[in-house]
């Protein structure tokens, strides 16, 4: 590809910010509502959803909802110029907070995720087995998921934070003034990042491997379980789009010195392209940030969770019209017999 042809496209993406920024409101708000929805159920009905796979996806909702949340303060309200007046009157302090939970909830879900992916694996080998083991472990592995990124992420409130208003007076982004030695939050993020691709790439390989397995011996995988299987591998694709995304934010935005003290990226330095072509390739990618956050954190886990659970269906069923019309002509299940199956029926125990 021509290389000029190139850098003409990403300069288009570099100046066209509104369109990402409102593209993830049509995709981000019903999907933030949906799992605010599902959330709802797995606690009130906690007893169907009671197996360590529901606590973990339970877990990141949480935190997914929280980053959803916490990206228009630290982001999107910003990149609008909404509020700046109330921001340009807050403490240090509160920055520093919203720029911590941006890189903290990075960090968590990235665990959470693995931690899902390991889970259907380990239910894949081990069918019997690994029930006791989650059960057991589940909530070590979670106070692992919220504890291990606090050494990375806390010093992030030691940075002397402010409110960078850019050229037009009305936008303005977060940012810091750089010291020597101070905490590089998109580096750690960055090699998270490539941490937690290769971990997950070979869980995955590895569930793989035992699906295959399982598909050859006499106990062949159940549809519930296969479409579980689905939204997991799914939604680490979700979050893998987003690892890259912070690992191309750290390639362009990182400046180092040379011995003339100009400043420099990696990305000039590996590829020999100028400082104004890097700059159009960090606002290219920069400016995707509201879409890629909410497809990783809540649109692909929302709406395949609802595909792949039959439990979450037919409790938000009967708690939402639109869903119940589309259930009943999607399926093509008549909306009595779906009644009375679950009035009849026992309740299952959670098993996954």
């Amino acid at each position: 590809m021509d290389s000029s042809l190139f850098f003409t496209a990403m300069a288009v993406l570099a100046n066209a910010d509104l369109f990402p920024f409102l593209f993830a409101l049509v995709i981000g708000i019903p999907s933030a509502a949906l799992y605010c929805l599902e959330l709802s159920v797995i606690i009130t009905n906690f007893a169907r959803f009671s197996s360590p796979f529901f606590v973990l996806v339970a877990v990141r909702t949480i935190s997914g909802l929280a980053s959803y949340v916490n990206a228009f303060f630290a982001h999107r309200f910003g990149k609008i110029g909404l509020f700046l007046s109330v921001y340009l009157q807050l403490p240090r302090i509160v920055l520093a907070f919203l720029q911590f939970v941006v890189y903290y909830s990075f960090h968590v879900e990235n665990l959470l995720t693995a931690f899902l992916l390991l889970h259907r694996c380990t239910a894949i080998l081990c069918p019997i087995k690994y029930k006791t083991f989650w059960r057991r472990r589940s909530t070590l592995l979670i106070a692992v998921a919220f504890v291990l990124p606090l050494p990375f992420t806390v010093p992030i409130f030691n940075l002397d934070m402010f409110v960078h208003v850019q050229r037009d007076n009305v936008t303005f982004t977060l940012d810091d003034h750089k010291t020597e030695n101070e905490l590089n939050s998109t580096e750690i993020a960055a090699w998270s990042a490539v941490i937690f691709g290769i971990v997950c790439l070979l869980l995955n390989v590895a569930t793989l491997f035992a699906y295959k397995m399982r598909a050859h011996s006499q106990q062949p995988i159940d549809k519930n379980k296969r479409k579980i299987t689905i939204y997991t591998v799914a939604t680490f694709f979700g979050q893998l789009i987003m690892a890259i995304f912070m690992i191309f934010v750290y390639l362009t935005a990182t400046n180092f010195l040379d011995d003339q003290n100009n400043r420099y990226s990696l990305l000039q330095k590996w590829f020999g392209i100028t400082l104004e072509q890097n700059d159009i390739l960090f606002l290219a990618n920069f400016n995707q940030y509201p879409w890629v956050n909410d497809l990783a954190t809540v649109v692909i886990p929302a709406w395949l969770l609802l595909w792949a659970s039959n439990k979450m269906r037919e409790i938000l069923v009967k708690k939402i019209k639109f869903i119940h019309f589309f259930e009943r002509h999607a399926v093509g299940v008549p909306v009595t017999n779906v009644v009375s199956v679950t009035v009849i029926r026992q309740r299952p125990i959670a098993s996954y």
